[in-house]
């Protein structure tokens, strides 16, 4: 059954190629740096590189997203494939989580039980009223149906831009035992200036987990 669901979401994939056919292609890729890798308000693991590629075309995109921390046991790999139109965005994720792995051991990314397959839909109200909504949920691999939600509205302090994040999960899953809130956290970004050419953005993140009752300061920088 999950290869034939990891089928379904190859075809997804494949069928966003086939619709970027005749449109201009923009690449993208770069790097985060942070000082602990926190996810929705659960810690994932500590200092990592997490770097990213996309391709998009029109209103379809996909991508690889990875994270590796300075202990080579944390390691993540994520696909993913995406369309948006207007306001709303639709994403399939391939998480690939192998953990605590013995120095020169293969990651065995074929086994599809470390994998975990969610579905997001998005929704944007725009500039005029910068709040944005996801739900996420988990429709394949590990902990079907985990979902969570969150709600994130941003807004311009000076120099900084500051994101103001609430997310919960409505039922047990992943995240906690039933509903909970689960990451509520504040987030200032900006870009240092290095040359008249070349800026540097970093952020500063300090996160709350109301359920499990654990904070977090984290500090990152893109290239």
């Amino acid at each position: 059954m999950k290869k034939v669901k990891l089928f379904f979401v190859l075809i997804a994939v494949l069928g966003t190629a086939n619709g970027v056919k005749g449109q201009e292609v923009a690449v993208s890729a770069g790097a985060d740096i942070v000082s602990s890798y926190i996810w929705r308000g659960q810690y994932c693991g500590p200092a990592a590189v997490q770097p990213g590629i996309s391709l998009s075309a029109g209103n379809f995109s996909i991508g690889a997203w990875g994270s590796t921390s300075f202990e080579s046991s944390w390691r993540e790999f994520d696909l993913y494939a995406g369309y948006s139109i207007g306001n709303f965005s639709v994403l399939v994720t391939d998480y690939f989580f192998p953990r605590n792995l013995p120095d020169g051991e293969g990651s065995g990314y074929f086994d599809y039980s470390e994998h975990v397959f969610e579905a997001t839909l998005g929704y944007s109200f725009g500039e005029s009223f910068p709040l944005s909504l996801a739900w996420n949920t988990n429709f394949a691999g590990d902990d079907d149906y985990s979902s969570y939600f969150e709600a994130s509205y941003s807004l311009p302090v000076g120099s900084v831009n500051v994101d103001l994040i609430l997310g919960a999960t409505p039922w047990e899953g992943a995240y906690s035992d039933g509903f909970a809130l689960i990451n509520a956290s504040i987030k200032a970004s900006k870009e240092i200036t290095i040359t008249d050419s070349f800026s540097l953005p970093v952020f500063t993140q300090a996160i709350l987990n109301p359920d499990t009752k654990d904070v977090f300061l984290v500090f990152g920088m893109s290239f």
